[in-house]
């Protein structure tokens, strides 16, 4: 049977290098967030089955205490037997849950060991994202709603984009509603992922050089995650739409991308964008687990 360990920063290091982990089990992630738990399933004779790098909040608890990346699932070894993979994901929660009071982690898309979360116990929420598939050579304009298509129009008349360079993403601008520290940590998480892995910010600049939006997107495998966004309401529509719409031509040409994920939106506004583009819903598991309430205690008055 498979053994999870728990792992040091170094050693968590050295097991996820030269393998294709998700970025949220990278070790640029291991550095995003402030308290991590990296654990690794190892078969008897030592090799990598798994691993799992999972964000803790100041009370010890597997969640993420700010949005700083998409999802939260384990890697599972690819090339295993659909059986073998069954019981690495057990293996992965059970250590999991033998280490932390609570749970609550978004999954991904591709993952699809639910089954081996089902047996102990926990909670699987549905959640959503919406993806489009990108296929080179192909008018990908013409799976979009004849209004995004209009907004794609008139916006190609009214704004040029622009390739930004590093630290030239406005993250605070794209992060609203939120206290400071949030948008600090999620600004600092940003400017990592621009030094150790493939982003793209894109802005979109009106006639008189402003810049009305700009969105940013990471690669994640053969995914194109778009991250974050932000828009001026008060210039013409049309801008958000033209630069999701280069996110994906440009996913594809410079990072050979198959897949554009949308990252979901409990925003039913923002969901309704994202379907305009053509994009189907898929959905992933949030796994949750409770504190265990203590026992009741009885009390004896005879």
């Amino acid at each position: 049977m498979p053994k999870t360990v728990v792992l040091s920063s170094a050693e968590f290091d050295q097991a996820v290098a030269g393998r294709p982990v998700q970025l949220w089990n990278s070790a640029t992630a291991a550095r995003c967030y402030p308290r991590v738990l990296s654990l690794s399933c190892l078969s008897s004779n030592g090799n990598v089955l798994g691993l799992w790098l999972s964000p803790l909040d100041e009370e010890g608890v597997a969640r993420r205490p700010q949005r700083l990346l998409p999802y939260a699932s384990p890697w599972i070894e690819p090339t295993l037997h659909p059986q073998v993979k069954h019981r690495v994901a057990a293996a992965l929660l059970a250590g999991l849950l033998d280490r932390v009071p609570e749970v609550e982690l978004p999954m991904d898309p591709q993952f699809t060991e639910v089954a081996a979360f089902f047996e102990q116990g926990v909670e699987l929420l549905c959640r959503h994202t919406r993806l489009v598939e990108l296929r080179q050579g192909t008018d990908r304009a013409a799976q979009y709603l004849p209004s995004t298509r209009q907004h794609l129009h008139v916006a190609r008349a009214s704004y040029d984009v622009r390739h930004e360079p590093r630290g030239r993403f406005a993250f605070n601008r794209a992060i609203v509603g939120q206290p400071p520290d949030t948008v600090a940590a999620r600004t600092q998480s940003g400017r990592l992922l621009e030094e150790r892995w493939d982003t793209l910010a894109l802005s979109a600049l009106d006639v008189s050089g402003t810049c009305r939006s700009q969105v940013f997107v990471v690669r994640n495998g053969n995914h194109a995650v778009l991250l974050h966004s932000w828009f001026d309401r008060t210039a013409p529509r049309g801008a958000p739409t033209l630069l999701v719409h280069e996110a994906m031509e440009r996913s594809i040409h410079e990072w050979g991308s198959e897949v554009f994920d949308f990252e979901g939106s409990v925003l039913p506004g923002v969901d309704n964008f994202n379907a305009g583009f053509g994009a189907v819903p898929a959905g992933y598991p949030q796994l949750r687990r409770r504190a265990q309430a203590p026992p009741e205690q009885s009390m004896d008055l005879g």
